[in-house]
């Protein structure tokens, strides 16, 4: 049974004094009357509380004395009064006995009605859901006001805090702090916070979702997560310590009008961060595309975004596969685009934070673009980046989906960021036209060999053909022998001394054939333009001749 200490948890009650009596909050309370007529204890009982304006004992001091002393003799709880209806006082002789018999006498303040108060008491005395609702929809209209005025996120947990008479924190989806109530900033509670957010870390998924954690140290104290849905793939998570026992009339139902209220400012706050992420890659666009002409400029933006021009950077592009069935299947929806270029963003950005990478995330187009500095890109910064590269590729890939990265150089500063940006964008495509897909390519500068086979194979065979002519395809001995001779000769530099040693023959053997060829091929080895062009022939040659 309840006492009536019990009912001060009521918001209806909040309001009302203990002005005689207070031993007696013990009482147990089980009914609820109101009356202001004068015979009223006939119609009274054990565990009765009344409610009254005083009315009937206005002018008769003693008449409320012996109704007091009835009611202690039936084993009644208590009264709640109107004081300051009519008696205006409670006069000093109903004082005395009230303490005495250690009888409540409880002010009511005038601008709540004894029907009110009687609802919330019987609603409390039966457990009623109604009232959890009532209190529920009063804590949201208190939380929705507060939005309206532009309250912060730490307010409004504060505020919830306030309500619920429990600690409460707020914590994104990764399980970093955003906001708390008073309770936490004491100094007892430091090593709690600590436990509380390492729990929620070692299963975020559970407390995404909403769930029971222990605290180690304080045995029989357990935290619950309470779900709060925002833009972001994943949940941002209310914590509360000792939920289980919330005291009446908190419910779920309240924490979870709250926690809509709570969603709503900070999807509010989300939409700001977009729109800065708009400007944001808008600059890099603008620096990308060499827009920004003013060396000074570009310093002081790029500052301006984190960057810092006394370190060296690096650019990381990913990008999703073009060729996966989800992706053809996605160009048909530019929503669901939308939603996957958000979610990979969202993961991206959570992958920076979480393998502490000095690293500020852009994006153009369809890629995404990290840029990573270092004081010292050494070895062991490589290894770190390439360790960093694979654990981001294998948590944002799935069975529909691969993506791929691409890794620049070293640029030393930010005034070189596009070069570095454009050398990431080479790494990507080179492994496209590999037909790779989910890869990881570091740039390199492409050699000849590399340049030529992107060309269509009718140019380069065009341009062989042209330039051998009769020694692009030698059947005869001497032809082949031509063909030696001058692939030597060129690796020489143009020795004949050097050539006839490789060669094993005489230097007078190697200018004949060296002077039987420029007749052939109307060029000159000694000319560097001609020596370039049947450099570059020999080479499609051996493209050609490993192709088939």
């Amino acid at each position: 049974m309840k006492t009536l200490n019990n009912l001060f948890i009521l918001e209806a009650m909040k309001d009302c004094t203990v002005i005689a009596g207070h031993r007696g909050l013990t009482r147990n309370v089980q009914f609820v009357n109101i009356s202001d007529t004068p015979d009223v204890i006939q119609f009274l009982n054990n565990n009765h509380l009344l409610l009254t304006s005083g009315y009937a004992f206005k002018d008769d001091a003693q008449e409320l004395c012996n109704l007091i002393r009835q009611m202690h003799d039936l084993n009644c709880t208590g009264i709640v009064i109107k004081i300051n209806r009519f008696l205006k006082e409670l006069p000093e002789e109903v004082k005395l006995l009230a303490n005495e018999l250690a009888f409540p006498i409880i002010d009511l303040p005038t601008d709540l009605t004894l029907g009110e108060l009687s609802r919330h008491i019987l609603n409390y005395l039966n457990d009623d859901k109604a009232e959890q609702l009532y209190y529920a929809l009063h804590v949201q209209k208190q939380f929705s006001d507060m939005m309206i005025k532009e309250y912060s996120l730490n307010s409004l947990v504060e505020q919830l805090g306030h309500f619920l008479s429990r600690p409460v924190m707020l914590l994104n989806h990764r399980g970093e702090k955003i906001a708390q109530s008073h309770d936490f900033r004491k100094e007892s509670m430091q090593t709690i916070e600590q436990e509380i957010i390492h729990a929620i870390r070692s299963d975020l998924s559970r407390g995404r979702m909403g769930g029971t954690f222990k605290i180690p140290s304080k045995e029989g104290l357990s935290i619950a997560t309470f779900p709060v849905q925002t833009k972001r793939q994943h949940n941002s998570m209310l914590v509360m310590l000792d939920a289980s026992t919330l005291p009446y009339p908190s419910s779920q139902m309240a924490i979870e009008q709250a926690g809509n209220v709570i969603s709503f400012t900070i999807i509010k706050e989300q939409a700001i961060e977009e729109n800065t992420r708009l400007l944001k890659n808008n600059f890099f666009a603008d620096l990308i595309e060499r827009r920004i002409h003013s060396n000074e400029e570009i310093l002081s933006r790029t500052h301006y975004y984190g960057l810092d021009d006394k370190l060296d950077t690096i650019s990381i592009i990913c990008t999703i596969d073009p060729d996966g069935d989800n992706y053809e299947a996605l160009q048909l929806y530019e929503k669901r685009i939308g939603e996957l270029h958000n979610s990979i963003y969202d993961q991206l950005e959570d992958e920076i934070v979480n393998n502490n990478m000095d690293a500020i995330l852009f994006t153009k187009e369809k890629y995404f673009v990290m840029l990573l500095q270092f004081a010292n890109y050494n070895e062991t910064e490589i290894k770190r980046v390439t360790e960093f590269v694979e654990n981001t590729q294998r948590n944002l890939q799935n069975g529909d989906l691969t993506v791929s990265f691409g890794i620049s150089n070293l640029v030393q500063s930010p005034i070189d960021i596009p070069n570095a940006y454009y050398e990431a964008v080479d790494a990507i495509m080179n492994g496209y036209d590999l037909n790779k897909q989910g890869f990881i390519n570091f740039y390199r500068t492409r050699e000849i060999d590399e340049l030529l086979t992107t060309l269509p194979r009718k140019d380069l065979k065009a341009l062989y053909e042209n330039t051998l002519k009769t020694l692009a395809y030698p059947n005869t001995r001497e032809e082949i022998d031509l063909v030696k001779t001058m692939e030597t000769y060129l690796d020489c530099q143009c020795e004949i001394s050097e050539t006839s040693r490789r060669l094993y023959v005489h230097r007078n053997t190697v200018k004949y054939r060296i002077e039987k060829m420029e007749e052939l091929l109307s060029c000159s080895f000694r000319d560097p333009t001609d020596s370039l062009r049947i450099r570059v022939a020999l080479l499609i040659g051996e493209i050609l001749e490993s192709e088939e």
